[in-house]
């Protein structure tokens, strides 16, 4: 095709084509740029719920985590507690020997001397075996005796000799 227009003419199209050129170029450059930034912002909400998926599970695997520690622990005070009172019922049910000694010791006369004692702790009884000097300090040795303990028992030949009496076999219940 022959153009005939003037040369101004040629001009001012070559100008109007390029500037719609231009303007068609800048607005696909817009458009992409726009869908750039949609897609950027888009992919940032998709990984921020993502993110706030994840923070959650870690959230609740942590605290089914530490709920187990304390389960474990609480099982742990559990057992704990059981020894304990086992062993408080243990020592509830032992018998103070001590202080069943020391009452023995006061119930014997000074003149007696004990040469065996021996404790059962099935049948909570206490056999003594000793030298007394006569029978009255024996006697009066088994009276301290039934003062503080039940079922005193003296075989009958502790009471034969009047003087320098070995006794053994005395037995009496601790309560």
């Amino acid at each position: 095709m022959i153009n005939l227009l003037p040369s101004q003419y040629k001009e001012e199209f070559a100008i109007e084509e390029t500037r719609r050129l231009v303007i068609i170029l800048g607005f696909l450059l817009f458009f992409s740029f726009l869908s750039l930034v949609l897609v950027l912002f888009s992919i940032r909400i998709y990984i921020s719920g993502e993110l706030q998926g994840q923070q959650t599970l870690l959230t609740a695997e942590k605290e089914k985590f530490e709920a187990k520690e304390i389960r474990d622990l609480e099982n742990k005070v559990r057992i704990f507690n059981q020894r304990i009172f086992l062993l408080d019922e243990f020592y509830d049910k032992q018998i103070g020997l001590t202080a069943v000694f020391n009452k023995i010791i006061t119930t014997v006369p000074q003149e007696i001397y004990l040469t065996n004692l021996s404790y059962s702790e099935k049948a909570s009884q206490v056999v003594l075996s000793g030298f007394a000097p006569s029978r009255d300090t024996l006697f009066q040795f088994k009276r301290n005796l039934e003062k503080d303990f039940q079922d005193v028992y003296f075989p009958p030949n502790s009471w034969i000799p009047s003087t320098d009496i070995e006794f053994s076999g005395v037995s009496f219940q601790i309560n």
